[in-house]
């Protein structure tokens, strides 16, 4: 007879193999499914996208963001990713958290020209290579158009560290002398000021004046102010003179009569008939009491033969 077989051989050996291989799929499967039902997953290729478009990413993918380092980088744009950690494809808890790597652009730029463009567009340029839009002043140009960049400060090519200010220089157009419009009706002086280029806001309320009720009793800019093409001129409307009493200044001396009236508010004119060596005030161009006109001038005349 032959030897007897242990109780691991034959028939138990191959039974064990099998359980062995069944628990080995059954552990692979589950390695699988534990990967597969969203513990874990893989970091997004985030290379190249903008911060913003990196982070939503991040977002829909179910992950957080720990933090934002800054490089300087010559091949990556201003903005854009360089890199992340956890890198990407990289495995990676399913609410886990990414630092990203964005580029801050080259650690030398040079100024770009934007002469020409309109400050939104220039103030975008500069932005888009890493340096930072400065003041604003404003000039005639007989050349750029209003509204353009005349140039830069620093100027174009000129080299610069990241987010330098720049200072942009517009056009005003080109200049225009204001005319005077004091004493127009307010349809004449918008259409002499029209044909100027410039633009008329006909301010509320009237004033005294000694302009005619209806006129334009004051501007401004005032007339010979150089304004751009496009400005806005103010035009104030006259109510016309402010009526003022006249004192009666009859018998007083000439000095005496000449200060009261303009105390008063008015000019005065003085009248000595021929031969007269007298200083007293024989009359007046209107009477004492009556009112005339703020401003207006008063004829007074001495005593004569």
């Amino acid at each position: 007879r032959g030897a007897r077989r242990g109780p691991f051989g034959g028939p138990h050996r191959k039974l064990i193999t099998i359980i062995t291989a069944v628990l080995l799929t059954l552990g692979v499967g589950a390695g699988v499914w534990y990967i597969n039902s969203g513990q874990f997953t893989q970091v997004p290729s985030l290379l190249g996208q903008t911060q913003k478009v990196a982070e939503r990413r991040l977002a829909d993918e179910g992950l957080g963001l720990k933090g934002v380092e800054r490089v300087f980088s010559d091949t990556v744009e201003r903005g854009s990713v360089v890199g992340s950690d956890p890198a990407s494809g990289d495995r990676i808890r399913g609410n886990g958290s990414v630092k990203l790597v964005v580029s801050r652009g080259p650690e030398i730029v040079r100024v770009p020209d934007v002469a020409g463009s309109s400050l939104a567009d220039a103030r975008r340029s500069l932005k888009k290579v890493g340096l930072a839009p400065g003041m604003v002043t404003r000039e005639f140009s007989e050349d750029v158009a209003r509204g353009e960049v005349i140039r830069t400060d620093p100027r174009a090519g000129t080299d610069r560290n990241p987010d330098t200010a720049v200072a942009l220089i517009v056009s005003k157009g080109s200049p225009v002398d204001v005319p005077d419009v004091t004493g127009l009706s307010v349809e004449d002086a918008t259409a002499e000021l029209a044909e100027e280029g410039l633009k008329v806001d006909v301010l509320p309320g009237r004033v005294h004046s000694a302009e005619v009720d209806g006129d334009i009793a004051k501007q401004s800019p005032g007339a010979g102010t150089e304004a751009a093409e496009g400005d806005t001129i103010e035009l104030t409307v006259s109510k016309g003179p402010r009526m003022l009493d006249v004192p009666d200044i009859t018998g007083r001396d000439v000095d005496e009569a000449r200060a009261t009236l303009e105390e008063a508010g008015f000019e005065v004119k003085v009248d000595r008939p021929f031969l007269s060596f007298s200083d007293t005030i024989a009359s007046q161009s209107v009477e004492g009491g009556e009112q005339a006109p703020e401003g207006s001038t008063i004829t007074i005349r001495t005593k004569g033969f």
